[in-house]
């Protein structure tokens, strides 16, 4: 079994301290989870401190003899129900679900359970797209639109760093891979048939945005904001943002192509209408909001403020779940009254999309 960092008694907080802000719930149940193999990282120093704390003799043992039992995971784990420790509201333990079965052979699958073995949950069906937008696929609809994910799974089941995985029916390597990717769907059309743009996505769903009541919004006179999805196709989106403090969104973007050893052309910045599809129908599919975060989200929609002068650029920030758009000359900067990183969110698509996504942006 292999322990993350985070869970080693490196900080430097009092024991008695500790035992009195611990919550022994969560203690007990990320022991468990330690067992289970749902490593995830501990953000409370007091917990991680009094983790490691428990864990350490079952550490020692694991470098002593090698041999490590459920019986001692069990233990350290009742210890920490003692009468002495005071207790408090027990916190949410979010569980990462994981498909722990024998991988069968994947070219005996079906073109989502493909999709499903590897992403699980963040792989969105074309049911789940249904829902959310309000909507029915035709069969030759569907069709072509498992055909289109296919080709994306294709191009990444042949990249070196998967295949060697994919070969040896290695899923939870496969799994950690794509930790942090997302596989949506992006439609043209949404409910009532109405072309997918940033005008019905704010009718459709205005949970999603502020709410102007007297004045319009300043992108509402501009071209984008009816500009609709060109044509429907899949999207590999990374949620683990992109810092671009230092170099700007397209050399970023060319170093995570080389990274997954993918042409240039495969990577693509997002506009600001497909960030914005991409935070709906994610928040809906998964009842949480996984592009929320410190980051001015730079797209790469550009617009003219009343026709002159240069070229501004569109960015996102999302906070408590509302969205809110931007623009600014060049890239958006970390400031200490506001401290969002100036960031991009790549995301991958086939190369049968790379005509149509150009035509997009």
């Amino acid at each position: 079994m292999r322990y993350p960092s985070a869970l080693l008694p490196h900080y430097a907080v009092p024991r008695l301290a500790t035992h009195q802000a611990m919550d022994r719930d969560a203690l007990a149940q990320t022991i468990l989870n330690l067992e289970n193999g749902l490593v995830e990282p501990v953000v409370d120093p007091a917990l991680a401190y009094a983790l490691g704390h428990h864990v350490k003799p079952i550490i020692d043992r694991l470098a002593g003899d090698g041999e490590l039992g459920l019986a001692d995971l069990e233990s350290a784990a009742a210890r920490t129900n003692s009468e002495d420790m005071p207790g408090r509201r027990r916190r949410a333990i979010k569980k990462r679900h994981r498909l722990d079965e024998p991988m069968l052979e994947i070219d005996s699958l079906a073109i989502e359970d493909k999709a499903r073995w590897i992403f699980m949950e963040r792989f969105i069906t074309l049911d789940q797209h249904e829902a959310i937008l309000g909507i029915k696929f035709t069969a030759e609809e569907r069709k072509a639109h498992l055909k289109g994910l296919d080709q994306l799974l294709a191009t990444l089941f042949v990249l070196p760093q998967v295949a060697k995985h994919l070969a040896a029916a290695n899923l939870a390597r496969l799994q950690e891979i794509f930790a942090s990717s997302l596989l949506i769907f992006r439609n043209a059309r949404i409910a009532d048939d109405q072309p997918c743009n940033l005008e019905n996505l704010r009718q459709n769903y205005p949970d999603y945005f502020y709410k102007r009541r007297k004045t319009p919004n300043w992108y509402e006179a501009l071209d984008f904001y009816t500009e609709p999805i060109a044509s429907p196709h899949w999207a590999l989106c990374d949620f683990d943002l992109l810092n671009c403090t230092l170099r700007r969104p397209e050399r970023k973007l060319l170093g995570y192509a080389r990274q997954w050893s993918l042409p240039a052309p495969y990577v693509q910045q997002k506009s600001v209408l497909d960030d914005i599809y991409d935070r709906i129908v994610s928040g809906e599919a998964l009842q949480e909001h996984l592009f929320e975060q410190n980051c001015n989200a730079c797209t790469s929609t550009r617009y003219k403020p009343r026709n002159r002068g240069p070229l501004r650029m569109v960015y996102i920030v999302q906070k408590e779940r509302k969205i809110a758009i931007h623009g600014k000359s060049g890239l958006p900067h970390w400031k200490t009254s506001r401290r969002l990183w100036p960031g991009v969110y790549p995301a991958v698509i086939a190369k049968s999309q790379l005509a149509t996504a150009g035509d997009e942006q």
